[in-house]
């Protein structure tokens, strides 16, 4: 009951914000053309605007504003709505991406039983080279499998993020960022554990794993083989995506 319930309400959610995106989507029908005085990286930027607005209107679409559960403006303490420099209300939504990341965390922390707090121990031995054993087979050490994923998780999010969110949200942001920072240990514990779990060795003994292949087999052992595929591919290209944009564009400039 409880699992369709929540799959219900995500639902709900997808379909109500599916439709805004699609409103933004129409506003730029009839868009005018590229001209040819344009630059390659302008004309690179009207091609992609119309999809990436949408998206934008996917992931960051407020559920809570929609549905009438959370007032966004902001006021001061006298209770006056706060204006910006433009003289526009200034307001704070809850995205949809936001919500569904904490949901995610807060789950994977219950089902595992706050793996985040009891397993700390457990993590600094491990790093430290307690339980290492040069004669067991495998490519890396713990230490250099812990910094391998620390690679792809220590950048944007943790310096860039984190120094945009102190100066918009004041000292108070950095408690919010220590809690989900606590919560967020759950989601990549559960992410390493998944990519352990469906890796596959080939008989060199090279190691492939990773989102693509515990989306897959994973949810092929849930019935789910052509969701499986889908989201296994669709994962393949938006990193790539997101190796090039936020990996090398963003932080080039």
């Amino acid at each position: 009951m409880a699992k369709k319930l929540l799959f219900l309400i995500v639902l709900i959610l997808s379909v109500s914000s599916i439709i805004q995106a699609q409103d933004t989507l129409r506003s730029y029908e009839g868009q005018m053309p590229v001209e040819r005085d344009l630059t390659i990286s302008q004309r690179i930027d009207l091609a992609f605007k119309p999809a990436v607005e949408a998206l934008n209107a996917f992931l960051f679409w407020d559920p809570f504003t929609a549905l009438g559960l959370h007032d966004p403006e902001v006021r001061d303490k006298e209770g006056n709505p706060v204006i910006d420099k433009d003289g526009n209300p200034v307001e704070a939504h809850i995205p949809l991406i936001v919500f569904w990341l904490i949901l995610g965390a807060v789950t994977f922390t219950i089902m595992m039983k706050f793996i985040n707090i009891r397993g700390f121990k457990h993590a600094v031995q491990l790093v430290r080279g307690v339980y290492d054993d040069p004669n067991e087979p495998g490519e890396v050490s713990h230490f250099q499998a812990l910094t391998t994923a620390l690679s792809a998780t220590v950048g944007l999010g943790n310096i860039a993020g984190v120094a945009i969110a102190i100066s918009i949200g004041g000292p108070g942001a950095t408690f919010w960022m220590i809690v989900a920072g606590l919560l967020g240990m759950s989601s990549k514990f559960t992410e390493c554990t998944l990519g352990v779990k469906y890796r596959k060795i080939d008989k060199n003994g090279v190691v492939s794993g990773g989102p693509m292949y515990y989306l897959r087999y994973g949810l092929e052992k849930k019935n789910l083989k052509w969701l499986g595929i889908v989201l296994s591919a669709l994962f393949a290209l938006l990193v790539i995506g997101g190796s090039l944009g936020g990996g090398n564009m963003f932080q080039a400039n």
